[in-house]
């Protein structure tokens, strides 16, 4: 059973003091492998700096991956959500720890991972990381990753650097906290507000298998370029997923164990695959007012009636048949809320792969 109530805040106090721990590892570790004079250099010195922001990125076939940068937006993110929901099509979001601490509750990132998408670490202070000391790196990564861990129930396992800058000191540093760095391939530069027809133009030419294209989820343009990218690269039959890096294997367990009486269901759907005729669904939801399972699943295949499609089983999961939709409705999926009288959980739209 996930670890809830005053144990869980007693985990958190717990976890504050270890990260205090882990900032001071960090920083000491690469001082003790680079050498103390080295360790101070800022990006321009001797350390060798990474110019390319590629970094990770996965060349899976006819994929591409959208990703969001220096959110959350209180107005914004929540249309983009509703927006990819729309497609039936995940994104990987890299929100800034300052805004994330100020703009947003658990609920909120909760409701993110449910809908199908994945998280990642962007730094507190959006600082240029490679003009920092090594403990400066680690305590601005270590506070950004500390209250993920408090909102989302499990440390990132990805990370973007601001700007995409990072050297040898840096990467060490973001590698010792547990994370992988994850670039881009194509950035747009909405923030210089271009001709969407341009930006469609330059991101085709840089489309490839495993493509991660950098938006941000504070620009009013990101969603007209999202919405005219996935309806011309889904014409040429390419598909979007999240970054594969920023999922972690322990995040059902996780984010169950954030979950007290009265909060709303956590969930996510990890399966969608032809069954003959139909689709099979596959996914997990857990709410602490259903310890035994039993929550309804509610899927709507037409765009117009929601059902209740099947209930979880005692361990949490669900496995259901629903009907093949026509190829331009995506199936979007709720759970039932078992508690007190709040919403019931979205767990996304989605598209066969």
């Amino acid at each position: 059973m996930p670890v809830t109530g005053s144990s869980a805040r007693a985990e958190r106090r717990a976890r504050r003091f270890l990260s205090m721990a882990a900032v001071a590892a960090a920083g000491a570790l690469v001082v003790v492998l680079t050498g103390p004079a080295r360790a101070e250099t800022s990006g321009s010195g001797t350390f060798q700096k990474v110019s390319e922001p590629t970094g990770y990125f996965e060349e899976a076939s006819g994929v591409v991956h959208l990703t969001f940068d220096d959110g959350p937006d209180e107005v914004f993110t929540p249309v983009l959500l509703d927006l990819l929901d729309h497609y039936g099509i995940k994104a990987t979001f890299f929100p800034l720890g300052r805004n994330l601490k100020s703009r947003w509750e658990q609920d909120d990132v909760q409701e993110l991972l449910s809908r199908g998408h994945a998280i990642g670490n962007h730094s507190w202070h959006h600082r240029r990381l490679t003009e920092e000391h090594p403990f400066s790196v680690a305590a601005d990564l270590e506070e950004a990753s500390l209250l993920l861990q408090d909102l989302a129930g499990f440390r990132p396992s990805c990370w973007r650097a601001p700007y995409g800058e990072r050297n040898e000191m840096v990467l060490a540093v973001a590698g010792s906290l547990g994370m992988e760095h994850v670039g881009w391939t194509a950035d747009p530069q909405e923030w210089q507000n271009p001709w969407v027809p341009v930006v469609l133009a330059y991101l085709t030419e840089k489309r490839h298998d495993g493509s991660t294209i950098l938006l941000h989820d504070r620009k009013w343009l990101s969603l007209h370029i999202v919405d005219a990218v996935v309806s011309a690269f889904r014409d040429d039959g390419w598909g979007f997923e999240v970054v594969d890096a920023c999922r972690t294997g322990n995040e059902r367990e996780a984010r169950m164990a954030t979950r007290t009486e009265g909060d709303v269901p956590v969930g996510r759907v990890e399966g969608l695959t032809k069954d003959g005729e139909d689709l099979l669904l596959t996914g997990w939801a857990y709410d602490a007012d259903a310890p035994e399972g039993g929550l309804e699943v509610v899927g709507n295949t037409d765009g117009l009636s929601p059902r209740i499609v099947g209930v979880t089983g005692i361990g949490h999961d669900f496995a259901v048949v629903l009907p093949s939709p026509t190829d331009t409705v995506p199936i979007c999926v709720w759970v039932a809320n078992a508690g007190r009288s709040r919403h019931d959980t979205s767990l996304g739209c989605h598209h066969l792969p």
